[in-house]
């Protein structure tokens, strides 16, 4: 009886696969299987490799690619080894994101479980260290070996192009496989902290968007490459499809956003924009359901990922449309995102969509176009971003500086408001007071001497108070007299001040003198009020033929200016005049009862 099922076996195994087969060739390194694969769709999910060998397969005439997906796929090649000794060769699938891959080899009655592998599976399982599966396979001397395939990835997309590879060969495409995904990382993480750096300390939406874009991105792609295993050795429950449908829900949500930083695409499509949303929104909620992992296991899947790249094809085809429309109105930034955005859209397509449809040939690097696009993607997108962050930058200085000089503008005419006042003040304490105190002072005459000496007191206050209040229009000479003049008039019994010059230029700008004249006086009314101080210096000093310094210090109590928040009105009015000169004031004034210190520079 075991001789007669051994027999069938055979004879079954020949019936099933006598089809076309491959021919090894020492000689060359590479081959791609697609056009030996024969396939059998096992719909109960449950078949072993003994059942389906007794099955009817049929020759694929297209690329193993299964877009539709809910059963258990088996491929199968038969490979003829004519040499004289074993040949081993690597059966290479590039594709990271599958399930479960049982490989067998039979040869004649002889069946050998090679492989059980997938990322179900220990990641340790695999022959070699890759993001596909190479398959190391021993071809026996002289013999066909009938190599059968397992895949189960249900619910979801499965492609399953394979190649027969040298040894050689398999470790230069493993090695460069890696290499490029490692460069890839690390652009990737050096652009995304410079786009959160700069958000920081911009603050702008533009910033912000392209962060989540590119986290996005980065999680989507990050999932195909297999970085889920650079933490964990088995994915049992298929958590990589949440990171999949994650990367790819935040790619719809902030890549329009983003791309309307850039350029005003939503004005031009509430409507279209707005029903869009509603799609994406729905996204998100599919992947909070896919968060319970029966949920993942069960056929809602097969729908929440129909879904998804329904919605996403829909939405890059949206994106797409935009722009074309924003070019149409000469909107700014539509030619280069255009160019950027279409450019890869179309690798993507002939990377993705090509091959399923059987248009274009597989490779077994088949994310490296990809990556080098997205590399290409968010670096441009990084340069359109600089120079719309300068653009913006160079719109706030400019109106920075037109709010400065405005506010300086404000200022000199409140200040020359403040002069006015003063002078017309100043010449009617002259002009009329001291005029009518003068006729009373000869009205009173000597014969009552004690009135006679308070009116001529009274007089020489209001000379003194006018004199002050008008506007000393002096320079130089003029400046250097007419300060000393003011020390020694608020000099007295309870206040002595004290002012010096040192090595002060010539300075033929009367502005700046009256100004340094009235900040002068201010300071001097200041400690005069507040300070209780004894002495008061001033010292101008000459620092070269561009810059000059006014120095104060007392010996008050002083007082702490920067907790100092209502500040009186002879403080703002030295601020003010500061502002104008285009002048620095520094205040050292934190240690009560140690006097006062302030030095104003302004430049000539």
């Amino acid at each position: 009886m075991k001789h007669l099922l051994v027999c069938f076996l055979i004879v079954q195994s020949y019936l099933s696969f006598s089809e076309e087969g491959f021919v090894i060739d020492s000689t060359v390194d590479q081959i791609n299987l697609n056009s030996y694969i024969y396939h059998f769709e096992d719909t109960s999910n449950i078949l072993t490799v003994n059942q389906v060998q007794k099955k009817k397969w049929v020759r694929l005439n297209a690329n193993p690619t299964f877009a539709s997906n809910k059963h258990v796929q088996w491929i199968s090649f038969n490979i003829d080894n004519p040499y004289k000794f074993s040949f081993e060769r690597y059966l290479f699938i590039p594709y990271h994101l599958i399930h479960e891959i049982d490989v067998y080899a039979v040869t004649g009655s002889s069946i050998k479980n090679i492989i059980k592998t997938g990322i179900k599976r220990p990641i340790t399982n695999k022959h070699l260290k890759s993001i596909g599966y190479p398959v190391l396979i021993s071809f026996k001397p002289q013999q066909t070996t009938n190599v059968l395939v397992r895949l189960e990835f249900l619910y979801r997309p499965l492609r399953a192009t394979t190649y027969l590879l040298s040894k050689t060969r398999a470790d230069e495409i493993i090695n460069n496989n890696n290499s490029l995904i490692w460069f890839w990382r690390g652009m990737f993480l050096f652009v995304l902290i410079m786009a959160i750096t700069i958000y920081w300390f911009v603050r702008l939406k533009l910033f912000l968007y392209y962060i989540f874009f590119n986290i996005g991105v980065g999680l989507f792609t990050s999932s195909q490459l297999g970085a889920y295993f650079l933490f964990f050795n088995i994915d049992s429950t298929g958590f990589t499809s949440i990171i999949d449908f994650t990367g790819t829900t935040l790619i719809c949500l902030f890549l329009p956003l983003f791309l309307n930083e850039l350029t005003p695409i939503k004005k031009r499509n509430k409507l279209v924009w707005k029903w869009m949303y509603y799609m994406i929104y729905f996204m998100v909620a599919i992947v909070a359901i896919n968060l319970i992992p029966a949920v993942r296991e069960s056929f809602a899947m097969y729908w929440s990922h129909l879904y998804i790249m329904f919605t996403t094809g829909i939405v890059l085809l949206l994106i797409l449309i935009f722009l074309i429309k924003g070019i149409k109105y000469k909107d700014k930034n539509a030619i280069p995102l255009l160019i950027i955005y279409g450019f890869n859209t179309l690798t993507a397509f002939s990377e993705a969509i090509l091959p399923t449809l059987g248009i274009v040939e597989d490779s077994p690097y088949v994310l490296g176009t990809i990556l080098i696009t997205t590399l290409f993607e968010i670096t441009s997108f990084m340069v359109l971003m600089a120079r719309e962050s300068l653009l913006v930058y160079k719109e706030r200085s400019e109106l920075l500086e037109k709010q400065q000089g405005h506010q300086k503008q404000m200022i000199v005419t409140m200040v020359a408001g403040q002069e006015d006042a003063r002078n017309r003040a100043g010449r009617e304490l002259h002009d009329s007071i001291g005029a009518n105190m003068a006729i009373i002072k000869r009205q009173v005459g000597r014969g009552n001497m004690e009135l006679y000496k308070i009116v001529g007191q009274t007089i020489e206050s209001v000379r003194a108070l006018s004199h002050g209040m008008v506007t000393p229009m002096v320079n130089n000479e003029g400046f250097v007299d007419e300060m000393k003049e003011l020390c020694f008039l608020f000099s007295s019994d309870k206040i002595e001040v004290h002012c010096y010059f040192h090595n002060w230029p010539k300075i033929d700008n009367a502005e700046i003198t009256t100004h340094l004249y009235r900040i002068a006086q201010e300071l001097l009314q200041n400690a005069d009020r507040h300070s209780k101080a004894k002495n008061v210096y001033f010292q101008f000093i000459g620092e070269s033929h561009q810059n000059i310094s006014l120095v104060y210090e007392d010996d008050g109590i002083g007082f702490n200016y920067s907790k100092n928040e209502n500040k009186g009105l002879g403080l703002r009015n030295i601020e003010n005049r500061v502002a104008i000169l285009d002048g620095s004031l520094q205040f050292d004034t934190s240690t009560i009862n140690k006097g006062c210190t302030i030095v104003i520079e302004v430049g000539l």
